[in-house]
């Protein structure tokens, strides 16, 4: 089969990002991203149509299932089989080399495939978006600690940052986001000990402590519905749980319940609006499924085989951001985007009337019929938001 220049340029690309791959692994990797990349969408059949001008349908359908099958599965059984989890350090790497900012937001969630998968995802949020770094596929439905997943795809990329080169990405600061569901003392401590900066939502009935003040449940030191509150202290009543931690609780007009939070980082009513980009690990859920690479029409129920496909969904995904950006960042300083060679500064938040999922796709539709793809890609996130609030602060004991 002889595919176009495009095709061997991400397949240069893959075997530079993956070097412990083998070749029949990059090739197929790349065969999957290639073809995803023109079809718009990660299901098989739209792959296989976009690539059926460039070979013998049946040959090509048998490479895409090779590849995500077991060894002992395959045509020709054997050994060598494809393990997911080897390659997150590479594709964290990966998102590193392009991160042009000080900071990485990191978000953890699950997301579900009907009743019959879960998908545990650490994530990078990016403009709206995000871009799955690591994950575990499991049933579910069915009884499974969650705990010991979260805490190993959590060290795998502790790791690789801190193997990380050059040296500033050692220094990057990391703050990674939960919502309540996954909240966990071992967690915290975890990242704690890893130099990262837990930014956790819990339930509002958890009691605190400020410095030099008397311990109460969280809705106490609220004046009710409409405001915020900010207290550096301890939370939790038993000796064996309490946690020295930053306390954010706002409670929004017209909602159920206050909003909670717990880190480790210093008191700043900004942290409200930090932990509100967690909310863009849904967008890229999004893109990943009904409104992107439509991986919730996949009929694979297997998980390896799940975790597989993941794999080629997270590299496209990547690619297809990192366009974007180009492509958005070009749009803000006003000039053609093949004409923008470096990262520019982020100077605010960007007014996106189209996703950068969207934009991206678009950009390289125009790159495939040129033949060729970009080179030079970058990912240089927002500034971290820091908006004047409407709603009331109540500051205490923050020194």
């Amino acid at each position: 089969m002889r595919f176009p220049p495009a095709f061997y340029q991400i397949e240069r690309e893959i075997v530079s990002r993956f070097p412990d791959l083998r070749p029949s692994q990059h090739a197929w990797l790349s065969l999957w991203v290639f073809g995803m990349l023109q079809a718009k969408s990660g299901t098989e059949s739209a792959v296989l149509t976009a690539l059926s001008t460039y070979g013998n349908l049946d040959a090509l359908r048998q490479r895409l299932r090779e590849g995500l099958k077991d060894g002992r599965d395959r045509a020709a059984p054997c050994e060598v089989e494809l393990e997911v989890s080897a390659c997150f350090p590479a594709l964290f790497a990966w998102v590193l080399a392009l991160w042009q900012g000080e900071c990485l937001p990191l978000a953890l969630d699950a997301s579900l495939l009907g009743d019959e998968l879960v998908v545990l995802a650490v994530c990078v949020l990016y403009r709206g978006s995000s871009i799955p770094v690591a994950w575990t596929i499991r049933p579910a439905n069915t009884p499974d600690a969650w705990l010991p997943r979260w805490k190993a795809l959590l060290e795998i990329l502790r790791e690789a940052l801190h193997g990380a080169l050059p040296r500033r990405l050692r220094q990057m600061k990391v703050v990674v986001m939960t919502d309540r569901g996954l909240w966990s003392p071992v967690l915290w401590k975890q990242l704690i000990a890893s130099g990262w900066h837990p930014l956790m939502r819990l339930h509002p009935e958890i009691t605190f402590r400020p410095c030099g003040q008397e311990r109460q449940k969280v809705k106490q030191w609220l004046r009710g519905p409409g405001h915020a509150f900010l207290a550096k202290g301890v939370a939790f009543e038993s000796k064996d749980r309490q946690l020295e931690a930053t306390l954010i609780v706002s409670w929004e007009t017209g909602e159920e319940e206050p909003w909670v939070l717990l880190t480790d980082l210093p008191p700043d009513p900004s942290l409200l609006r930090w932990y509100g980009l967690r909310s863009w690990i849904e967008g890229g859920f999004r893109s990943l499924k009904s409104m992107g690479w439509q991986w919730d029409k996949t009929r694979r129920r297997e998980p390896k085989r799940v975790d597989r496909h993941w794999l080629t969904m997270a590299v496209a995904q990547l690619w297809t951001l990192a366009c974007g950006t180009r492509e958005e960042d070009a749009r803000e300083a006003g000039v053609p985007p093949e004409r923008l060679r470096t990262p520019p500064p982020v100077e605010g938040k960007v007014h996106r009337t189209v996703s950068l999922w969207r934009r991206g796709m678009a950009s390289l539709g125009k790159q495939f019929l040129r033949g060729r793809l970009w080179k030079r890609l970058w990912l240089t996130p927002e500034p971290w938001p820091d908006p004047p609030f409407m709603i009331p602060f109540r500051i205490v004991c923050v020194t």
